[in-house]
């Protein structure tokens, strides 16, 4: 049998009803999340504090606007137009990260839970969207990630980061060939002893930058330690490697101005061109026995 109703069992369930709502409005605006809600029309519903704490945007300046011209960036305008129209019609939400347009045009990263928001009868109305503003995090990764490829001297490329970019360009089956500049100085030595670590370092620099001068988009130029760098050359024919390394020779001969005064310095530079399918030490390693054997020349009086 049923049971009997109270006089006053609607209205407690009014009274909670009411209680329930009041609590998620309080827990949204207390929450430390981001909860936008947008609707089936691509309107703003809902913003939060948080919300309003990461994009300098007043929840009062953009309900009722087009998340696509508010949030969204603008080359991704489609996609999310596109998203919001998928969850309402297949009801279906998956999470995302991307970016976020602040008030004053930068951006913040973001990462998405997403949940459908149906009506009372069920019909799907809009999407919820539930994030933590992670562009700090990003950036932090991002710069550990540049250290671990990074010579922390020069800024250029390591050794790890040399060796991935050849072994990329040593996978092109449609290059001409990926050149290898192998580039060790002569008399650092001598020149750090003289004239201190400081000026050895300066001068470490200033070779990495002449370097880098000569490279073209998509080559690459590292450090590989001490005294010897390389240049890397991708989609390069036998001609373009002979007049950058020749380019190279000379660079590295030019005087170079200190708080000491000039330096003269001068470098080894050997060379080897890499075919499709070569093993990347393999063509380290050549690029290295030619510039050992100039060195070799020119310390015996042949070069």
């Amino acid at each position: 049998m049923p049971r009997p109703t109270a006089p006053g069992d609607d209205a407690g369930r009014d009274d909670a009803a009411r209680d329930g709502a009041g609590l998620a409005e309080a827990v949204v605006a207390g929450t430390p999340a981001l909860v936008c809600v947008i609707g089936a029309d691509g309107r703003i519903l809902s913003f939060n504090p948080a919300l309003e704490r990461s994009t300098g945007w007043r929840a009062a300046e953009v309900l009722g606007r087009s998340f696509y011209e508010v949030l969204a960036v603008p080359h991704e305008a489609a996609l999310a137009r596109e998203f919001v129209e998928d969850a309402v019609r297949t009801g279906t939400a998956p999470p995302q990260e991307g970016d976020w347009l602040d008030r004053w045009g930068g951006t913040r990263r973001v990462s998405l839970l997403n949940s459908v928001v149906r009506d009372a009868g069920g019909r799907a109305v809009g999407v919820a969207c539930v994030g933590v503003d992670v562009t700090e995090q990003r950036r932090e990764e991002a710069r550990l990630r540049e250290a671990a490829l990074s010579d922390p001297l020069t800024g250029l490329r390591n050794r790890t980061a040399l060796v991935a970019a050849a072994a990329d360009a040593l996978r092109d089956s449609t290059s001409p060939g990926t050149g290898v500049l192998f580039c060790d100085l002569d008399r650092f030595k001598q020149a750090n002893d003289v004239h201190g670590h400081e000026v050895g370092d300066e001068l470490l620099r200033q070779v990495g930058a002449r370097l880098g001068d000569l490279a073209r988009d998509g080559d690459v130029v590292a450090r590989l330690g001490g005294d010897e760098f390389v240049v890397l050359l991708p989609r390069t024919d036998a001609e373009r490697l002979s007049a950058v390394r020749d380019a190279a020779d000379a660079a590295l001969a030019r005087p170079y101005g200190t708080r000491h005064g000039r330096v003269v310095l001068g470098a080894s530079v050997g060379a080897a061109l890499g075919a499709h399918g070569d093993d990347v030490e393999r063509v380290l390693a050549a690029a290295d026995r030619h510039m050992y054997g100039i060195k070799s020349g020119r310390r015996a009086g042949r070069g």
